[in-house]
C-alpha cells in the first residue's frame, strides 16, 4: 500500500478534508472471507473435513484446503444446497453424491496428499455443502456445512 500524500490549501481552505479523503482512498477494499478446510482420514476407516469457521458473509471467499492425508488424494466441491447432508441423493453403485442432481459452485480436483490448494467463489446467502466426492469418501464423513450471512 502506498503511503498517503496531503494536499495543503491555501490558508483559507481547510485541509482535514482533502486529507481524509485521500487517506480513505488508500486504504484497500475488503478481501472478502477465507476460510480454512482440512481433509483427513486414517486410511479408509475414518474421514472428516474440518473447517475454521461454519458462519461466514456473502461476497467473495477463499477456501484454503489442505490434504492433511498419508496417502488419499480428496477433492473439495462446494455445493448451493438447503438440503440436508444426509438427505442428499446418493449413488450407490458409484459410491458418490450424484453431482448431476446438485447446484455445484465450483471444485478443486484431485488435491494429492500433504497437498493444498485454494478456491476463492462468491457465494450468496444461503446454505452449503463442502464434500469430497471421492467413491465412499463422503459417506464416510469427508463432507461439512458452511451458512452464509449477508
Amino acid at each position: 500500500m502506498k503511503p498517503a500524500t496531503f494536499i495543503v490549501w491555501p490558508a483559507r481552505g481547510s485541509v482535514l478534508p482533502a486529507a481524509v479523503a485521500i487517506i480513505i482512498a488508500t486504504i484497500p477494499a475488503r478481501a472478502g472471507e477465507t476460510v480454512g478446510v482440512t481433509l483427513a482420514d486414517q486410511g479408509m476407516e475414518s474421514m472428516h473435513m474440518d473447517l475454521s469457521t461454519d458462519h461466514i458473509k456473502a461476497g467473495n471467499v477463499t477456501f484454503n484446503v489442505t490434504n492433511s492425508s498419508q496417502n488419499l488424494v480428496h477433492e473439495f466441491v462446494v455445493v448451493k444446497s438447503d438440503t440436508p447432508i444426509q438427505a442428499m441423493k446418493y449413488n450407490q453403485d458409484e459410491k458418490e453424491v450424484d453431482e448431476s442432481s446438485l447446484e455445484v459452485v465450483n471444485e478443486i480436483d484431485d488435491i494429492d496428499p500433504g497437498k493444498s490448494g485454494t478456491l476463492t467463489v462468491k457465494l450468496e446467502p444461503g446454505s452449503y455443502v463442502l464434500l469430497c466426492n471421492k467413491a465412499a469418501h463422503y459417506k464416510l464423513g469427508m463432507v461439512n456445512h458452511i451458512t452464509v450471512t449477508k
